[in-house]
C-alpha cells in the first residue's frame, strides 16, 4: 500500500536524483553547483528525468527548479530566478532584528508568497517534478517528508512549508503548516522548523527504499551541499548578527538546541550522513553512480549573511572551474577522503607528549 501511494505509476521512471542539503544564506552555492553540473553535461534536469529532495534553502531551490524548468509556463532560471530574485537578496528581505531572539521572518514570508504567485504555485501538489521537502515536527520529534504526489500532502500550502523548512531553531520562529482543504489533510499538525534539525536527510534510506520498490534504482544520485564549517566556526560567525549578551539570554535548553542544530549542519554532521548513506548503499544497489558535490573554498561565507549571493555564486562557480575534479566526486572516493582525514587526526593527536 505504501509503495502504491508513494509514486504515480503513470509517471516515467526517474533517471537522476538531486539531493539539496541547504544551509541558510549559502543558498546560491547550490545554484552554482547545479549550473556547473549542467554545463559540464553531467546532469540533465527535466520533470520526466529528475527526482528532487531537500530541506532549508535547498527546498527553496527545489521550488525554483519547479518554477523555471517545468515543461509549460516556465520562468527563466537565469533572468528570473538568479538575476531578479537570488542575486538581489539582502538580509532585510529575510529577517528583521527584534530586541530579542527569535528574529522577525515576516519579510521572508512576504517574499516567498510573491515568488510563488509569480510562479503560479500554491500548494506542493502544483509541483511538476517529483519532489520531497523535509521539515522537523516538534510535536512528533521527527523529520517528516512531504511529497507532492501523496494525496495526504498535495494540498499543503507551499508558503507554510517553505517557511517551516527554513525556520532555523531558536533564531527563527517555529511555523505551522496549513492545508488548502482541511478535510483532505492527513499531515501532522503542530509547530515545525528547519528540515535539517533532525539530522541530514533523516529517514532518507527508508523513503528511498520505498521509492525504489516501485521505480527501481536511479541512474545517478547527486548529493549537493554548500561548503560547511565546523560547529564552533558557524557559532562564532553568529556574533556578527547576534550580540553575545543576547545569546547568553537564551535558556539552557534553547542554547543546547542551537548548538545541536549547528552540529548537524556542520561539516562533521554532513560527513556523518555521507558515511551512513555509504554503508547503506553497500547492502543494496540504489544507483549506477552516486556523487558528492561540495566546494572547499579558502574562506566560507557566513551562514546568516544573505547580502552576497552573487559573490557566493561566482566564487563557487570559479572554484569549480579551477577544480573540475571536485565537481562530482564519487561517493566511495569521498568516504575514503573522510577516512583519511580521521586517520590523520588520530595520528596527529597520538603524537602529543601528554598522551604518551
Amino acid at each position: 500500500m505504501f509503495a502504491k501511494q508513494l509514486v504515480n505509476t503513470k509517471t516515467l521512471k526517474m533517471k537522476d536524483a538531486i539531493l539539496l542539503t541547504g544551509a541558510a544564506a549559502r543558498i546560491s552555492q547550490e545554484v552554482a553547483i547545479i549550473d556547473k553540473l549542467i554545463e559540464n553535461q553531467k546532469l540533465e534536469i527535466s520533470p520526466e528525468k529528475t527526482f528532487l529532495a531537500g530541506f532549508s534553502s535547498g527546498a527553496l531551490n527545489i521550488t525554483a527548479i519547479n518554477a523555471c524548468i517545468r515543461n509549460e509556463s516556465s520562468l527563466s532560471w537565469n533572468d528570473y530566478y538568479k538575476n531578479k530574485i537570488l542575486f538581489n537578496i539582502q538580509n532585510p528581505d529575510i529577517f528583521l532584528r527584534n530586541k530579542f531572539i527569535p528574529f522577525d521572518t515576516s519579510p521572508l514570508r512576504k517574499n516567498i508568497i510573491k515568488f510563488l504567485n509569480e510562479s503560479n504555485l500554491d500548494t506542493i501538489g502544483d509541483f511538476t517534478f517529483q519532489s520531497f521537502i523535509l521539515t522537523f515536527s516538534f510535536r512528533r520529534l521527527l523529520t517528516l517528508w512531504t511529497y507532492n504526489e501523496w494525496n495526504r500532502h498535495n494540498k499543503l500550502y507551499l508558503s507554510d512549508l517553505l517557511m517551516a523548512t527554513t525556520a532555523i531553531p531558536i533564531l527563527f520562529p517555529d511555523q505551522s503548516i496549513n492545508c488548502s482543504d482541511e478535510s483532505h489533510r492527513l499531515f501532522s499538525r503542530g509547530k515545525f522548523a528547519d528540515g535539517g534539525t533532525g539530522g541530514s536527510f533523516k529517514r532518507f534510506e527508508f523513503y528511498l527504499n520505498k521509492y525504489m520498490i516501485q521505480n527501481g534504482k536511479f541512474d545517478k544520485i547527486f548529493i549537493i551541499s554548500p561548503m560547511r564549517e565546523v560547529t564552533n566556526e558557524d557559532y562564532d560567525n553568529l556574533n556578527q548578527l547576534i550580540p553575545v549578551k543576547d545569546i547568553l539570554k537564551l535558556e539552557l535548553k534553547e542554547f543546547r538546541l542551537l548548538k545541536i542544530f549547528l552540529e548537524m549542519i556542520s561539516q562533521d554532521g554532513f560527513d556523518t550522513f555521507i558515511q551512513r548513506f555509504y554503508k547503506w548503499t553497500q547492502k543494496r544497489k540504489v544507483a549506477n553512480e552516486i556523487y558528492v558535490c561540495i566546494p572547499a573554498l579558502e574562506k566560507n561565507f557566513p551562514i546568516l549573511n544573505f547580502n552576497k549571493q552573487k559573490e557566493q555564486y561566482e566564487t563557487v562557480y570559479d572554484w569549480l572551474s579551477d577544480h573540475p575534479e571536485q565537481l562530482a566526486v564519487s561517493l566511495g572516493s569521498y568516504v575514503q577522503t573522510i577516512d583519511n582525514k580521521l586517520k590523520k587526526n588520530r595520528k596527529h593527536f597520538s603524537g602529543f607528549s601528554f598522551l604518551k
